[in-house]
């Protein structure tokens, strides 16, 4: 997850395909670590950071924020739109780096402090619907025309503290079709990619 203060980075692309297509709503949530595409139809996914990369990454591992975050496709007020909740699992002191730094930057940073919050947690200050607790967050989104389409999205983005600023390490962009069908588009992470035997080695 970025901020507007955090340096840019260019982020190495996890797999050659643009597009993971889930086709189909079924029941339960469908894990996606980053790796492998996911094939099974379902409008309920779980994004998470692998293991053996957090073991590679030990900065990473150590200020992460997320430990997961799974996204859910569901009904929109608007019958015109779409909605995904997100449902966030912190990692440990995770929420509170999280907190700290929304507290410690609020004098040059505009909007209140839940649409920073929600800012950072989903990229959608205005629109997100936040949990008292910041476990949850319902955002209203236009609907994918197509399951190639790039446009219409929300995104998933794993974040760090470094330097006591937020940086990407891990994202994704989600669209959602009508039927509640869920398309993973563009999955990368930053400063890593999968060689062709699935190990994970730094990108140039």
């Amino acid at each position: 997850m970025t901020s507007s203060k955090a340096p840019t980075k260019v982020l190495a692309a996890v797999s050659a395909a643009a597009v993971l297509s889930l086709t189909a709503c079924s029941g339960g949530t469908t894990v996606y670590d980053f790796t492998e595409p996911v094939t099974e139809p379902t409008q309920s996914i779980g994004f998470r950071v692998p293991d053996e990369l957090l073991e590679l990454s030990e900065d990473y591992a150590q200020d992460r924020v997320y430990e997961s975050i799974t996204v859910t496709a569901v009904e929109s007020e608007d019958p015109s739109q779409c909605a995904v909740e997100y449902q966030f699992e912190y990692a440990e002191g995770g929420l509170d780096r999280l907190l700290a730094y929304v507290e410690e930057t609020a004098e040059r940073n505009s909007g209140t402090m839940e649409e920073r919050i929600a800012g950072l947690l989903t990229g959608e200050p205005e629109s997100s619907e936040l949990s008292e607790d910041y476990s949850s967050a319902v955002v209203p989104m236009s609907c994918a025309v197509s399951p190639n389409d790039a446009e219409n999205t929300v995104r998933v983005a794993f974040s760090q503290m470094i330097e006591d600023e937020p940086q990407t390490f891990a994202r994704a962009e989600i669209a959602v079709m009508q039927g509640n069908e869920l398309f993973v588009h563009e999955p990368e992470t930053n400063g890593w990619q999968l060689d062709s035997n699935g190990n994970w080695i730094q990108a140039e």
